[in-house]
């Protein structure tokens, strides 16, 4: 009987110890879902800090980005518009010059045709003078 006792003892310290264990492990699994939970909950707030941080960015890159398309409109439509200017004078100064060519060109042409005309003057005086000496030769 006292072997009986004994095994019956050593089977409820047994259990006893396995219950104290099981009890210890489910304190341990609650202990790690806490701090799971905790680590869970940091995580969260890190990367919903992190989602609205890049949010942040992305608006003062678009931002920055339509400032800088703004800039660069700005410069195109004064580089156009100071281009235009350029180009208009250009355009003026060519009339210019070609009236001018226009006009030097008349003068040229009136130039040749007046030494045209005065050339055949002067073939026409000095076929008179020479006739006109050997004219009077003629009549002594």
């Amino acid at each position: 009987m006292v072997s009986l006792l004994t095994a019956g003892s050593a089977a409820v310290v047994y259990f006893v110890k396995n219950w104290r264990d099981v009890e210890a492990l489910k304190e341990q699994r609650r202990l790690q879902d806490n701090q799971l939970a905790v680590l869970l909950e940091k995580m969260d707030r890190c990367q919903r800090a992190a989602t609205e941080q890049e949010a942040q960015y992305r608006q003062v890159f678009e931002l920055k980005l339509q400032e800088h398309r703004a800039d660069i409109n700005r410069e195109v439509a004064m580089l156009r518009r100071e281009s235009k200017t350029a180009t208009t004078r250009l355009h003026e100064r060519l009339e210019t010059l070609d009236k001018q060519l226009t006009v030097s060109v008349e003068r040229q042409n009136q130039l040749l045709d007046s030494t045209r005309r005065q050339d055949q003057r002067n073939e026409r005086l000095e076929k008179l003078l020479w006739s006109w000496p050997n004219a009077r030769l003629n009549e002594e």
